[in-house]
């Protein structure tokens, strides 16, 4: 049988993740990683990893799947002892009272009593928590780890720009578009926008626990600490803004009082791929070309599941390509 040909534009997470689903899903199969832009450089590498649905408004069933499936990726990524995963235990505090449906694929699930939220609660406006544990997931050693298993089973990777799908044509049986905001230009989906998040990482080894709210995140990495957080949608700017960056540290202090010994260690902005709901489907305009993009601030959480949903469409196309 002959081996059939596959692209997958973008290199983040859900870009490099797509393209092992699919050697593992089509073992013969030809894939190509092409990118213009690599780990450490994309903007996978600037998340925290928090597993939980963030910026993400699809439909909650299938958020769940997706989640799940990347839990269960964690999982064994863990049990190779691999750095950068880790479970995490913390506070999700907020403004109304709302149980998301998601947090049933969490564990050690607690709604805080009023006396617990009398001991927590550090602004008017906490109302309402929930403690509960999760993981994190750091992209960039994951994202190194699954590009070596891409590299061993074969893959090839070009560092390149894709200015129009069509240049891929004739040397791609399949062409898997996971540019994230480059979609905007590349397929013109004007669907598409940026959430710009700005985020400081803090050194605190006092602080044992994340703690969220509606405005403020502190989230735990192996050795770091996360501090965020804006969600500015439609802005493209991607320098740092010192009184921002004050903002954000003195919000977060005001919850976790311990973050006051942090030090500060970087300062990083990056545009998250924002859309109503995920690009998982393949074209119906141009036949050979699979999407998954759009993840807002949940591309971390939903990437495995997201590539083994793109893997089955890709294997869908390529049977119907051998009918031909």
């Amino acid at each position: 049988m002959v081996s059939p040909k596959i692209a997958v534009i973008g290199a983040g997470i859900n870009g490099v993740s797509s393209a092992l689903a699919i050697q593992e899903k089509i073992p013969n199969a030809e894939v190509t990683i092409i990118s213009e832009k690599f780990s450490p450089n994309t903007t996978s590498d600037v998340a925290a990893g928090l597993i939980e649905p963030y910026l993400c408004d699809d439909d909650v069933n299938k958020i769940i799947r997706w989640t799940k499936a990347t839990i269960h990726r964690i999982q064994e990524y863990m049990a190779e002892g691999n750095d950068g995963a880790e479970e995490m235990s913390g506070y999700w505090i907020q403004s109304v009272k709302e149980v998301p449906k998601w947090l049933e694929v969490m564990k050690n699930v607690n709604v805080l009593s009023e006396q617990e939220m009398k001991q927590i609660a550090k602004r008017p406006e906490h109302k309402f928590g929930v403690f509960y544990s999760t993981w994190y997931l750091e992209p960039t050693p994951y994202i190194k780890w699954e590009t070596e298993k891409f590299l061993k089973n074969g893959g090839r990777i070009v560092q390149r720009k894709v200015e129009n799908i069509r240049e891929l044509d004739k040397d791609f049986d399949v062409i898997v578009n996971c540019s994230g905001l480059g979609s905007k230009k590349l397929v013109g989906d004007n669907g598409i926008y940026p959430t710009r998040g700005q985020i400081i990482k803090v050194s605190c080894p006092k602080v044992k626990h994340f703690f969220l709210d509606d405005q403020y995140y502190a989230l735990l990495n192996d050795s770091t600490i996360t501090l965020g957080g804006t969600k500015d949608q439609h802005q493209w700017d991607v320098t740092v803004n010192p009184k921002l960056a004050q903002k954000i540290f003195e919000g977060n202090c005001v919850n976790v009082p311990s973050l006051r010994s942090a030090r500060i260690l970087s300062h990083h902005v990056d545009l998250r791929p924002s859309r109503a709901t995920v690009r998982l489907e393949i074209d119906s305009k141009l036949g050979k070309l699979v999407h998954n993009y759009g993840h807002g601030g949940s591309g971390i959480t939903l990437h495995w599941g997201c590539a083994l949903e793109c893997a089955a469409l890709v294997e869908q196309l390529v049977a119907k390509r051998a009918k031909l």
